[in-house]
């Protein structure tokens, strides 16, 4: 075999080792980043389980201690509640997180504004039963309130917030009849930046409340769909290596000859 042949080859397996050696390390960081990643979602899911239980405790106690058995009694009391428990004053405002506070957090700590004291809300009274959600209004007084299910079509507004600006309970379309508000969205669209585009947009947000109003949980779907992001890189590799041998991109050979410098 001449030079030229063995420079060749001798040029073949430098290739390869460069190659084998960016596969291992680009397998250790998805491992690493795959266990960080779980790791984080389970210990934020393990979080949330203890904010739903502690949640689904007081919900009971506040509406067994008030005697509420209708699901208008069971609002007032939670609503009631929360306006006794939690106010705005001294609550911090510019160093708040982009993920607000649980609603155990607000209720142990006592303060919190509109938005935190509508998660309380809408969380307590899941708890009990009462479907509610977020309804963002806006005019001369931004505000947040609930919107609470009583029965079917039976709609109305829960202002947690103490002092609030709706003090009973009132039916949206009366609501927005105020001269402080002249808009109103499910989503808050002021903070996505697309309010321009759309307004008074109401959803049924449905199962989809719960995620949206506990950052806990929001937090571990996130991070474990980080986690499924790098599974899917760290063992797609081997399902294109796959596909790129059968269109014979890649020889069997140089497959095999990986494999064994990565192992």
């Amino acid at each position: 075999m001449d030079n030229s042949n063995y420079t060749v080859i001798e040029h073949s397996e430098k290739n390869l080792e460069r190659a084998a050696s960016f596969i291992k390390w680009r397998r250790r960081i998805l491992n690493i980043m795959l266990v960080v990643t779980a790791s984080l979602g389970l210990v934020e899911a393990g979080m949330q389980y203890r904010e739903d239980r502690y949640v689904h405790q007081l919900a009971l106690q506040i509406v067994q201690s008030a005697n509420a058995l209708t699901p208008r009694d069971k609002v007032l009391a939670l609503r009631d509640y929360i306006r006794t428990y939690v106010t705005y004053l001294s609550a911090p405002y510019f160093d708040r997180s982009f993920f607000r506070s649980t609603t155990k957090q607000t209720l142990e700590s006592g303060l919190g504004y509109c938005g935190e004291v509508t998660r309380a809300f809408i969380n307590l009274a899941d708890a009990v039963g009462i479907r509610s959600q977020r309804i963002n209004l806006w005019g001369k007084a931004p505000h947040v309130v609930a919107e609470a299910e009583l029965g079917s079509r039976d709609l109305v507004v829960v202002d947690c917030q103490y002092p609030p600006s709706i003090k009973d309970l009132e039916r949206l379309d009366q609501v927005i009849l105020r001269p402080e508000w002249d808009d109103y969205y499910t989503l808050n669209l002021r903070r996505l930046h697309i309010s321009w585009l759309v307004s008074r947009v109401k959803m049924e947000m449905g199962p989809f409340t719960y995620w949206t109003e506990n950052p806990h949980a929001l937090k571990a779907l996130l991070w474990f769909g980080f986690s499924l992001v790098v599974m899917g890189i760290r063992f797609g590799r081997d399902l294109l290596r796959y596909l790129l041998r059968r269109r014979g991109w890649v020889h069997i050979s140089e497959v095999h000859a990986l494999k064994r410098m990565t192992k």
